[in-house]
């Protein structure tokens, strides 16, 4: 089986499964440069076509994972629980109407994109199967971990016109669907309306109110946060009213008026406290009901890395695994892999994100050529990165295939010494970052344990980024730059099979310095795309983002 998995909502993108197994997988946004692109993604599709040598009689079937708007079967629910809450509350009755239009509308849009698309391409006649928005985030969720069943969770802004889903699963077995949580509860919606009314753009930059959170006092405002949401019998409660919309651009009066006295600081910190609150609470309940130990998550709610941290730490959670693409950008993947499920071909768990774009040494060299920069080969390449990383460099580091995901994992990365905490301050300033936001560690795996507090093999969060854990007194000592002001790390464990060449220059920088860390941070400048081509890594040079760049085997500088 041959499937290709397509998506058109925020981060569209689009993937390959061949017999049961992920090859291939980019979103737009690294094709247009538009971030978080919504737009049909035409470039990623051609691009997989390409690299496989396929064309369209070659793909058994293709998968979306995109909204189905007002032909969704979570219609009637949705307006059923509009009309419960409309008498309620008659006040809510116009939030909830705009809100139902605004969604249909959106909805409605991409998927005459989508057909066009499709049309453009000439893949309309291939079989097409449509996956429910958290269903194929479910999948994603469960069909790539190791494990033999685990209780799934999906948290999200909304899709289908929900917000969330928990399931069930059993190696070979349908997911038994526990729960679904309407859009009118969205715990997303909750923490993008924060994001918002702070100055940030939602859906964009709820992770500048996470590490904002570690600044502020939760107990201030928390009282009045908690009249937005809550949880209770594993149902989350959207106060829809005075107090809370199900959209993040929502004017609410009476809530802004009470909030004007705090600060954004505490104000974060309460959406934090509040947050993880909520899950911990909504998690145990269906952990005790399903009596599992393995924790599978997928959805916006989950990019949330101190959120992960609380819930790996659970005495009821023996494994936990999140998609290392948990929003909406790896919604391809999760429908592929459903559809694999319906022709009986068992997804394979992951190995590795590297499934993006690479570029050959003939490639690279051809385009460093078109610049005035000066290139170097050294015999030890490692070795000379290493030197150049003690000395200070800001070193770009390209090479390989693309890393599939949010988070920078070595292929497209910026790598810096982590041993002068002041670097999150110029650095931050250099990439035009926001100043509040840590940097996160890459450690060699022979020294995780000696770094991050509990740390374990099995811990498949820590080779993704995607959790937190408490640092160790050595970390502290040895890399202060990437510890948060909470005591904190959001680390990427690195072994050599997965990634040798950031294994390697790893294993020259440690001989050098004793040190297994180094700051780690996404190969671009903010609210820019990660880099795709060999072209915009050297683009980043010439503007100053970085002093060097490593593209294996050549080393390039600015002259």
């Amino acid at each position: 089986m041959i499937i290709l998995g397509i998506s058109n909502t925020k981060d569209s993108g689009a993937c390959l499964i061949k017999n049961g197994k992920l090859v291939a997988a980019v979103n737009e946004e690294r094709f247009n440069r538009e971030k978080l692109t919504r737009k049909f993604p035409e470039n990623s599709i051609n691009w997989i076509l390409k690299k496989h040598k396929l064309t369209s009689n070659d793909i058994d079937a293709i998968s979306f994972g995109s909204w189905k708007g007002i032909e969704t079967n979570f219609l009637p629910q949705y307006v059923s629980n509009a009309l419960t809450l409309s008498k309620k509350n008659p006040n809510s009755k116009q939030r909830i109407i705009g809100r139902l239009e605004g969604s249909a509308r959106s909805d409605a849009k991409q998927k005459i994109e989508l057909d066009n698309g499709l049309k453009k391409l000439n893949l309309k006649k291939i079989p097409q199967y449509y996956t429910p928005h958290h269903l194929a985030h479910a999948y994603t969720a469960f069909a790539f971990s190791s494990f033999p069943h685990a209780l799934v969770i999906i948290l999200d802004g909304r899709g289908d016109f929900q917000s969330g889903l928990v399931t069930a699963w059993k190696n070979g077995k349908a997911p038994n669907i526990l729960r679904y949580e309407s859009e009118l509860d969205s715990l997303g919606a909750f923490y993008g309306w924060i994001t918002n009314y702070l100055g940030f753009t939602p859906d964009r930059h709820e992770g500048k109110i996470t590490g904002l959170s570690a600044r502020g006092d939760p107990r201030k405002c928390l009282p009045i946060l908690k009249k937005m949401i809550s949880t209770k019998n594993g149902k989350i409660i959207g106060n829809v009213g005075d107090y809370y919309a199900p959209y993040m651009k929502a004017k609410l009066p009476n809530l802004e008026q009470k909030l004007k006295k705090y600060s954004r600081e505490d104000i974060a910190a309460a959406t934090q406290f509040l947050t993880e609150e909520i899950v911990v609470k909504y998690v145990k309940y269906y952990l005790k009901k399903t009596k599992e130990s393995y924790l599978c998550l997928a959805g916006g709610i989950f990019a949330n890395v101190l959120v992960n941290m609380r819930l790996r730490e659970l005495k009821q959670v023996k494994q936990l695994f999140v998609f290392p693409h948990m929003g909406d950008g790896g919604i391809s993947v999760g429908s592929a892999s459903y559809v694999s499920d319906i022709f009986k071909e068992k997804t394979k768990s992951i190995e590795h994100v590297y499934l993006g774009p690479s570029f050959s040494q003939k490639e690279c060299l051809t385009e460093i050529k078109k610049h005035n920069v000066k290139i170097e080969k050294p015999l030890g390449f490692s070795r000379k990165i290493a030197k150049l990383l003690n000395e200070g460099k800001v070193v770009g580091l390209f090479c390989g295939a693309m890393e599939f995901g949010p988070r920078a994992l070595g292929r497209r990365s910026i790598l810096v010494r982590a041993t002068d905490p002041t670097i999150n301050i110029s650095l931050n300033k250099r990439l035009f970052r926001t100043e509040f936001m840590p940097f996160a560690p890459v450690t060699l795996e022979e020294y995780a344990k000696q770094s991050y507090k509990d740390w374990n093999r099995n811990d498949q969060t820590s080779y993704y980024m995607t959790s937190c854990y408490k640092a160790s007194n050595e970390l502290r000592k040895l890399s202060p730059a990437v510890v948060h002001i909470d005591g904190t790390a959001r680390p990427q464990i690195v072994t050599k099979s997965i990634n040798s060449e950031l294994y390697q220059i790893l294993k020259e920088y440690h001989k050098l310095t004793a040190i297994p860390s180094l700051i780690n941070t996404s190969f671009n400048l903010h609210e820019e795309p990660i880099v795709r081509t060999p072209k915009e890594a050297i683009s980043l040079l010439i503007k100053d983002g970085i002093d060097v760049l490593a593209m294996p085997p050549f080393i390039i500088y600015r002259k």
